[in-house]
């Protein structure tokens, strides 16, 4: 993390309980100063990290585990009254239409049946833990926990802006296909600088609060992403790592294609999980630890 600052870091990480919400569903208006901020963070920084829905939740008599929905539906609302006040049209490659779309995956188990707009077949699937781009979406969100017996599998973040800028290295040539796989991974010959120079990740307690992490995706104007890799915190004990994914998605199949061709990429279609390399040591499975961590107490 040497080319990254730590104290720019933390003024991307907001604290929603220190602001007036709503907690009426994922269509809620919520306080225009806290969406404004977010905002700007997002055009600035291209990230923004929210949490801090515990103490919500325990202000108005809740529990995270038990009404984990409230809290989910509460970071939605943030995330779409934020990007309202965004001009999604600066950050479209192809200036497609897009619509907005939720999912539920874990990042710890195999999901089953899964499709990533409903359009496509159902396969097996593992979330990738590597240095990635999700593909042919401007911005994403992130809602992680709470866990349950999970240890390490924190929410990492790659500057690749920056690095561009520093390398004068164009971003749609960073980037290539993951085997089996719609997302994109940083190249072999960028991924061990990126990782530890212009990376971080968010050590938090996801077993206790539910954060969102809202992210610039596209490849030309934004930050990559990818986690430590998640362990059993009990083994012979269920564990899960529950994520819900927000991204914008093309109304047309056909215009997907038109977006890995803009970065010079194919797509192949993605079939059920044969056991893929998806971690963060990507191009190496030999032992290898990350500890570029920015504590957040939460």
């Amino acid at each position: 993390m040497s080319k990254l600052n730590a104290s720019d870091i933390r003024k991307s990480l907001v604290d929603v309980s220190a602001y007036g919400v709503t907690l009426s569903g994922s269509e809620a208006p919520q306080q225009q100063s806290v969406l404004d901020g977010i905002a700007r963070l997002m055009e600035d920084a291209g990230f923004c990290v929210c949490y801090g829905t515990n103490k919500i939740l325990a202000k108005n008599g809740l529990d995270i585990h038990h009404d984990s929905t409230v809290a989910y539906e509460l970071l939605e609302s943030i995330f779409k009254g934020a990007l309202a006040k965004l001009d999604m049209r600066k950050y479209s490659i192809t200036r497609r239409a897009m619509e907005f779309a939720r999912m539920d995956v874990d990042g710890y188990n195999k999901n089953q049946s899964f499709s990533f707009d409903g359009k496509v077949e159902p396969r097996e699937f593992m979330t990738a833990k590597c240095i990635h781009f999700d593909a042919a979406t401007p911005f994403i969100g992130n809602i992680y926990g709470p866990n349950r017996n999970i240890i390490g599998g924190y929410p990492l973040i790659c500057d690749v802006k920056r690095f561009c800028r520093d390398k004068g290295v164009q971003p749609g040539g960073m980037v290539d296909n993951i085997p089996n796989n719609y997302n994109v991974v940083v190249k072999q010959q960028f991924y061990d600088e990126l990782l530890n120079d212009y990376s971080f990740a968010l050590k938090m307690n996801l077993d206790t609060d539910i954060v969102l992490i809202m992210l610039l995706n596209e490849i030309e104007f934004g930050l990559a992403h990818g986690a430590t890799d998640p362990q059993k915190r009990v083994q012979g004990d269920e564990a899960h790592r529950p994520i819900r994914h927000f991204e914008f998605q093309y109304s047309e199949e056909s215009h997907y294609e038109e977006w890995y061709r803009h970065y010079g990429l194919g797509l192949f279609p993605a079939k059920n999980y044969q056991g893929e390399n998806l971690s963060l040591n990507y191009y190496d499975k030999g032992t290898w630890s990350f500890n570029n961590l920015i504590a957040l107490d939460n």
